[in-house]
Parts: C-alpha cells; structure tokens; sequence
C-alpha cells in the first residue's frame, strides 16, 4: 500500500506488517480514549461482547464476518490498516471548508436514512484510496458503527451519489 501525506493526518494506511496488538493498542488509545466528538457529542463504540479480550467495536473497524463456510468467521481485512484514518477524520472534517490544500480532496459529512433513524457519514476519497465512517445517534449518544476501505466496483460511485443527493436536499431547503 502506497503513503500519501496531507494535512489532516490521513498519510495512508499502517504497514501490514502491524500486529494485531498494534491495532488494538492504536484503537485503544486514539478511538476508544481519543475524546472524539461530532456536533458537540461524544462518539462511543460498542465495548460488549468482548472477543478475544478485545472490545466489539474494534472488530467492526478490522474485520470482516465470513460465513459463505456455514460457521461466523472473522477475516481481517485491508481496512484494518486505515484505523489511523478515523481520529484525523473526525477531528479535522470541520477545517475542510477553509483549508487551503488544494491537493486534498477534502472530507465529507452527511446524514442519510437508515431503518427507523439517520446515520452520519464521513467520507475521505482521494486518487488512491476512499475511506467512509459511519456513525448512529443512539439517544444522546453517537456511536462509531463501523468504517472501512471502500474498494469493492461501483461502490465509490453508490455512496457519492448519496451525498450528492444530500448536498440537493440541503440547497431545496
């Protein structure tokens, strides 16, 4: 995986030489402690159930559920080495409308439907790699879903275009 260098933080992915422990350690100490806020709210991740004495939280940032095999299997994928992407996100998504990087492509944030609630998006898309963060109001609480590399054909295409429909809603209003 290539380095890119910008100024939010968002330098490309962690070697995939990273262990496990370092994840969980990065997670630990820059996600879980890392007093991440949006809209004035605390962002929270699930701690519960607990596998392999790591929170639940950090396997939807890592991994994967496999189940083509008949049996749940979790699959450690390339986006675990884009968790050093969530803390820079989210601390610098508001710099992005005065920022003067031309070459960045700036992060987006919108809400969009889902089920009976709305979900918060952050989206970082450059030449390289597209990186989307999904966070869900619980009450009075945000919650970091999940986030992931989006490198699957067509996907990038699906989610700009549900920002954009976002973006129109905003200026009908």
């Amino acid at each position: 995986m290539i380095s890119t260098k910008n100024k939010c933080g968002l330098n490309g992915p962690l070697p995939e030489t990273t262990t496990d422990d370092e994840l969980y350690d990065y997670f630990i100490k820059n996600i879980y402690y890392g007093d991440l806020k949006i809209n004035g709210m605390k962002i929270k991740v699930f701690t519960t159930p607990f596998e392999d004495n790591r929170m639940q939280g950090f396997f939807h940032l890592t991994t994967k559920t496999q189940t083509n095999f008949g049996i749940k299997i979790r699959m450690k994928e390339p986006r675990a080495y884009f968790i050093n992407y969530v803390a820079p996100m989210i601390k610098n998504y508001l710099n992005c409308p005065t920022c003067d990087d031309l070459e960045c492509s700036k992060i987006k944030i919108w809400t969009a439907p889902y089920k009976n609630t709305k979900r918060t998006k952050l989206l970082y898309s450059d030449d390289l790699y597209s990186y989307i963060i999904i966070l869900e109001k619980n009450k009075n609480d945000m919650y970091l879903i999940s986030s992931y590399l989006i490198d699957e054909p067509g996907y990038l295409q699906n989610v700009l275009k549900e920002y954009n429909k976002y973006k129109k809603s905003l200026k009908s209003n």
